[in-house]
């Protein structure tokens, strides 16, 4: 209605139709009904598939599918709607040993410009009917991606080798690539430094007490945990694997934004960049 009256009487201004028919300004720039009902639900679509989808993020996938409307209204209607979702902060579960080597923090001096240059690990507990499960996870800095996972009841040495053999199976980098950790003792094990350099690789490693040194795993468990664990219960290892498999091939690392990637998933970003992985 209000776009037609701008138009009918040009002299007229937004502000100036709104006192004249007793509406506030944030209701002359909202939609009709129908397409009010059709926005919601195309945010309630994408939403219950990337559950973790802030406003930004829905917005360039409305886009994406041909939905034209602004980040504001995409941001107002999440919040009236109750699609807005708080973010948690998962926990590291390594413990440190004073016993086993310390490594400097080389992402402080070092930022990634091809894909396989730096890659993180961390740990953490998920639990289901059965008891507790860890899931260990290798991510490539520069292009988010998951490179590798493993699940097991025990937060052990076994565990962070069978997730590092896995991407390195799947990846080939190249001598002097960087991988960065916290100072848990299954990363300062022996076995497994000699394993990371015996493939050509650099320990880093954060800071004592400072989880904050390595973001990009903690930003990654809590995606996963909000996208994939919250609000399921899952039997044990098998069925958790399952739904982890679905979630890590089939949404995380081919479809979902990342901003700092532009608003690419990380195979978009890697394909863009013409790499491979």
């Amino acid at each position: 209605m209000i776009p037609g009256l701008l138009q009918e009487y040009p002299e007229l201004s937004r502000v100036r139709i709104c006192r004249l028919l007793g509406l506030s300004r944030s209701e002359s720039y909202r939609r009709p009904a129908a397409k009010e009902r059709s926005l919601i639900e195309a945010i309630e679509k994408i939403v219950t598939t990337f559950l973790g989808y802030g406003y930004r993020r829905v917005h360039k996938e409305l886009l994406a599918q041909g939905v034209q409307t602004s980040c504001h209204e995409v941001r107002r209607t999440m919040r009236e709607e109750g699609l807005s979702l708080r973010r948690a902060r998962p926990k590291s579960i390594t413990k440190s040993s004073a016993l086993d080597e310390k490594h400097e923090n080389l992402l402080r001096r070092y930022e990634p410009t091809k894909v396989d240059e730096i890659w993180a690990t961390d740990m953490t507990l998920i639990r289901t009917r059965s008891g507790r499960v860890y899931l260990a996870s290798l991510m490539d800095v520069f292009s988010r991606k998951i490179v590798g996972y493993a699940l097991s009841r025990n937060p052990d040495l076994i565990l962070a080798l069978r997730c590092l053999e896995q991407a390195l199976d799947k990846r080939r980098p190249q001598a002097g690539w960087i991988h960065h950790s916290d100072r848990g003792s299954v990363y300062t094990a022996t076995e497994y430094v000699a394993r990371v350099r015996a493939a050509g690789g650099r320990m880093s490693m954060s800071r004592p007490a400072r989880p904050t040194d390595n973001p990009h795993a903690e930003s990654l468990f809590a995606t996963i945990k909000k996208e994939t664990i919250k609000g399921n219960q899952f039997e044990g290892v098998l069925d958790l694997e399952m739904t982890l498999d679905q979630y890590i091939q089939g949404i995380y690392n081919p479809k979902r934004m990342h901003s700092s990637l532009g608003y690419l998933s990380p195979d978009q970003f890697e394909a863009r960049h013409g790499e491979v992985g």
